[in-house]
């Protein structure tokens, strides 16, 4: 019986949601389209600010809308907020109708709007009010809730902002020179131990272990600040009759290089054609 008034309870309750009006209510909202923005960065242009000289940051970001052939807004309004505060929301560029549009940002205009310098740790994000065909204002960093809606971030490829963080940026040219062993789970230096490091290109420096024929280890920097080893001989095997000595990176947090620090570390595994010795971490610090 329990069972039974059950089920019944939940005919009734569509029912009366099916025969309920607009007219019966007139505070049912109506329904509307709403454009989708598409921000995306250029990566051709800087993608970070360096915390170092962040009056060199100097980005181009592209608007755009998701669904090209949809409803288009009456205008989109370029707005920016500095390390989440939804309180304090700057304008970049208003009245935004042409898509897609290409707009730039420098480290000194960021500087002025919100009125300090920026320092390391300090993240922009950039996102866009939308004002539909009807009127209605959808913001970007709204003080309660989420922007536009919850489920906008499943979609594939979708980007309502783009963020600009103050980071300690790699620069090659600071890393040519003596580094210092912080720590070698591999065992050829102690620490204390004094290792060269040389500047192969922009991205990628390179060290040497102390095998008798040891070839550079070249390790390649990413934009991230995170490190990443090809696999690459850097020896013939230390006169173990291996035959040569290989090494290549494994996923881990100790991949990382700390601009700000003078910091170089990768974590290698070491291979020779028998097998894996297993996986190890040098960390280097810049000697100043």
């Amino acid at each position: 019986m329990k069972k039974l008034s059950i089920i019944y309870s939940v005919i009734l309750a569509i029912f009366l949601f099916a025969g309920c009006r607009k007219d019966d209510n007139p505070n049912v909202p109506d329904l509307e389209r709403v454009p989708l923005p598409l921000i995306t960065k250029d990566a051709s242009t800087d993608v970070t600010i360096s915390s170092q000289e962040p009056e060199t940051f100097a980005a181009t970001f592209i608007v755009d809308l998701y669904y090209k052939d949809d409803i288009k807004p009456q205008k989109f309004d370029v707005v920016v907020i500095k390390n989440g505060d939804k309180s304090n929301v700057k304008s970049l560029k208003d009245g935004v109708t042409t898509f897609p549009v290409s707009l730039q940002i420098t480290g000194s205009q960021l500087a002025t709007l919100f009125g300090s310098p920026i320092v390391l740790g300090d993240k922009f994000d950039i996102g866009v009010n939308i004002t539909t065909q009807n009127g209605r204002v959808y913001q970007a960093f709204p003080l309660t809730g989420v922007a536009y809606n919850a489920n906008v971030a499943a979609l594939a490829n979708s980007s309502t902002s783009v963020r600009y963080e103050a980071i300690c940026k790699f620069s090659a040219e600071d890393y040519a020179g003596d580094f210092k062993v912080i720590a070698d789970g591999w065992g050829d230096y102690a620490p204390g131990d004094i290792v060269a490091v040389t500047v192969v290109d922009d991205t990628h420096v390179s060290f040497k272990y102390l095998d008798a024929n040891a070839r550079p280890i070249i390790v390649e920097v990413k934009p991230d600040n995170s490190t990443f080893v090809a696999k690459q001989v850097y020896g013939d095997g230390y006169g173990a009759g291996y035959g040569e000595i290989s090494c290549e990176t494994v996923p881990s947090a100790d991949n990382y290089v700390g601009p700000c620090d003078g910091i170089l570390s990768v974590r290698l595994k070491h291979t020779v054609s028998a097998g894996s010795f297993g996986d190890y971490t040098i960390t280097l610090k810049k000697v100043q």
